[in-house]
């Protein structure tokens, strides 16, 4: 069963990045109904437009905020959790229904159905594709940075109209011309993230998919760096790849957090501009194959 709510865009957000877990709510007719198993999806104020759909994993019942805090944290944390229901809540309603606490995680059941019935284009993807597979089927959370070991990330081979060119950007982590792209950060959607990230990356204002369907899949180690000031610890980034299309003739302009250049290089000169060879030898060569096997590229 699907059960519909409002959210503020705070919590929101804060679900949708890992950090929010589980959501309270009085014990009123509408929750009485959750049951574990059932998923809640989240409508986000105020427009509602932008949505959520979370899996009800663990439901906890007590007669009041303070008791179930009491329960899941400890010392001030308490008080401060209580404090700020009763600014949501009266205690008179808290009095006549009681609080419910449902333990959620981010639906990926259309994610993990595109993996299953992904075809893999040779021996790496097909073991990358049962290593996505087995994360999913292990661990929780994967679609946010909250998972330390381990997390999707969405890409785009951003191609011209001519099929001749790759949107690249210079990437100042990996200090290596790169393709675009970046964290689901809770987005089970990896086309809209492809999508949105080469926007975001590369200034261009009109991108499309050339196929809707997930193109490649790589499982890439990251070393562990500073971003930010903060250091991040060595992980893995479970990478889906998608082909999109824009105008080369649109203005383009750098992300200043993540790249200091952005350009349409020539497919026949990508392998040239990579400094990074595992990418370059297992990622960008088998899409470049790839391509000209299925016909989406002219051999070149």
């Amino acid at each position: 069963m699907i059960h519909k709510m409002k959210l503020n865009p705070s919590p929101f957000e804060r679900i949708k990045n890992g950090t929010k877990t589980i959501e309270f709510r009085l014990f009123d007719e509408k929750r009485q109904q959750i049951k574990i198993g059932d998923q809640i999806e989240f409508s986000k104020l105020p427009d509602l437009q932008e949505k959520l759909l979370v899996d009800v994993t663990d439901l906890y019942r007590e007669d009041t905020f303070e008791n179930l805090f009491k329960k899941l944290y400890t010392g001030e944390e308490v008080i401060r959790k209580t404090k700020s229901m009763y600014e949501i809540y009266s205690p008179e309603k808290e009095q006549q229904y009681g609080i419910l606490g449902i333990k959620i995680k981010i639906n990926i059941d259309d994610l993990k159905q595109n993996l299953e019935k992904f075809t893999s284009y040779n021996e790496q993807e097909e073991a990358e594709r049962k290593i996505m597979l087995n994360y999913i089927n292990t661990f929780d959370d994967v679609l946010t940075r909250q998972n330390e070991c381990g997390h999707f990330t969405s890409s785009a081979f951003v191609l011209n109209k001519e099929r001749t060119k790759i949107l690249m950007i210079y990437h100042k982590i990996y200090n290596s011309w790169a393709w675009v792209g970046g964290h689901s950060d809770g987005d089970s959607d990896l086309l809209y993230v492809a999508m949105k990230e080469s926007k975001e990356e590369t200034g261009i204002k009109n991108v499309t998919p050339i196929s809707k369907d997930i193109y490649s899949l790589e499982v890439i180690t990251v070393n562990g760096h500073e971003k930010r000031g903060k250091y991040v610890g060595s992980h893995v980034h479970l990478n889906v790849t998608y082909l999109l299309e824009a105008d080369e003739n649109e203005e383009i302009h750098i992300k200043e957090d993540e790249n200091s250049g952005v350009k349409w290089v020539p497919i026949n000169e990508i392998l040239n501009e990579s400094s990074e060879p595992w990418v370059r030898d297992r990622v960008y060569s088998k899409i470049i194959d790839k391509m000209k096997k299925d016909g989406t590229i002219k051999t070149i």
